[in-house]
């Protein structure tokens, strides 16, 4: 671990990733002994009267975040309340008596995010070489915006103080992607399109938009979840496998495998794209002209010699029958019992499971498929939320489980002429009724 005196400033500490996630997190961090001797967390508010102990409702152990937390109003587009808060950090970092480094975590809306990297760059504090921005998504709308976006970025930070956030990378089973690649003689040696004939990675979600009209009517399931996670988890799966001990360079064999996937071709948009709607959707957003999909299934290749031929899709959807995510691995066969299968689940159980083909016992010759299985709730106590493996690897400098502007890009690359064909047509949404299944609703 790192013991590099720590300042987090939680931009918008009083919002519901806050509460829910990142206070929490801390306080986990803190008890196993892995943060900083000298921590501190300045929770930036624009409310004047907000107490401390109101935001700790979900936090076990609120001791650390009480004895360790202070919060510090100012109003976010005030350029003096950003001097202000310089000052403060600078009287803490005295009181450190070394130095410190500033994690800066925007837990605020898209729509304000611009301006307040802006006003913290033009106050200076991006010039010191200890600040990190943090940053969750989404990262622009499309294309067009990821690249602005990164571009301003680009105008106060250094790619390497930028850390941007997806949760899913943090999980236990996606960082041991890589692992179970590389340490398994059996699937490191049959990693490939010689053995591989599909890769699917699924997202189902069992729950509705509950109550986020404005923002699931902007964003719809393309964006929500296909553009970061799925693509990222994708990412990994495909990537060339980095060298013994360099871990860095993760972001940059996820890139290069990004940029070798495209939609699949096809004569029409139906044929590599499907989109769909829960009944009752336009109801809960007041919109009986809705388009926005809450379901999405899309059909990629890759141009990689490794991965040519080899099926791929990416699908997530809302209000379905099962609450799951997981990549799955589907091996080519000359016979039906040979279709061996390998799961990799993220939830709700995280492990890996391995379907193979073994006889019945009894004197007929009968065969049937059984699951090799882990699951790591089988070996391990406990297992590090995401959010803590989020704040743990920025606070010491790990970018493996961060996205690149360069990644970024070419996922709102991957599926520009997606998003531009759905925005003119209007013959291809599905309407499911809740409680439906993948297969039923692409069959």
């Amino acid at each position: 671990m790192s013991n590099k005196p720590t300042i987090l400033i939680i931009i918008g500490i009083s919002g519901d990733l806050s509460k829910r996630k990142l206070l929490p997190a801390i306080s986990q961090i803190a008890k196993t002994g892995m943060i900083p001797e000298k921590f501190k967390i300045v929770g930036v508010t624009r409310q004047p009267d907000i107490k401390l102990d109101t935001l700790l409702n979900y936090t076990k152990d609120k001791d650390y975040i009480i004895n360790n937390t202070e919060l510090f109003e100012m109003d976010l587009l005030s350029q003096d309340d950003y001097k202000n808060l310089s000052n403060r950090l600078n009287e803490i970092e005295k009181e450190f008596g070394s130095e410190t480094q500033y994690l800066f975590y925007l837990s605020v809306p898209p729509k304000v995010s611009k301006s307040i990297i802006e006003l913290i760059g033009k106050s200076g504090l991006s010039e010191r070489i200890n600040t990190k921005l943090l940053l969750e998504k989404p990262f622009g709308i499309d294309l067009i915006s990821a690249k602005e976006l990164v571009n301003h970025i680009d105008n106060y930070f250094k790619p390497e103080q930028v850390y941007r956030i997806d949760h899913y990378l943090a999980k236990e089973t996606a960082q041991n992607i890589i692992i179970f690649r590389e340490g398994n003689s059996l699937f490191k040696k049959t990693w490939n399109k010689d053995f591989i004939e599909k890769i699917e990675v699924i997202v189902s979600e069992e729950i509705d938009i509950e109550g986020r009209a404005n923002f699931y009517e902007q964003t719809g399931a393309l964006r929500d979840l296909i553009q970061s996670h799925l693509l990222q988890l994708l990412a990994l799966t495909l990537m060339d496998l980095p060298k013994e001990d360099h871990i860095n360079e993760v972001p940059n064999l996820r890139y290069e495998a990004l940029r070798q996937l495209n939609l699949s071709s096809g004569e029409s948009l139906l044929s590599y794209a499907k989109r769909g709607q829960y009944k009752g959707y336009r109801e809960e957003v007041n919109n009986p002209l809705s388009m926005t999909e809450t379901f999405a299934s899309i059909d990629l290749v890759s141009s990689d010699e490794k991965w040519q031929g080899v099926k791929i899709k990416l699908t997530t959807g809302k209000a379905l029958k099962d609450k799951t995510t997981y990549i799955k691995i589907l091996y080519k066969k000359d016979h039906e019992h040979e279709s061996n299968e390998l799961l990799l689940r993220l939830q709700p159980d995280e492990g890996i499971s391995f379907s193979v083909w073994a006889k019945r016992p009894g004197y007929e010759h009968q065969i049937s498929r059984h699951a090799l299985n882990f699951s790591f709730k089988d070996h391990y106590t406990s297992l590090p939320e995401a959010y803590e493996q989020v704040l743990f690897n920025a606070i010491i400098g790990d970018h493996s489980l961060f996205s690149t502007s360069k990644e970024v890009v070419e996922t709102w690359r991957i599926l520009d002429s997606l998003q531009k064909a759905w925005a003119t047509s209007t013959y291809d949404l599905i309407i499911y009724p809740k409680g439906s299944t993948i297969e039923e609703i692409i069959s």
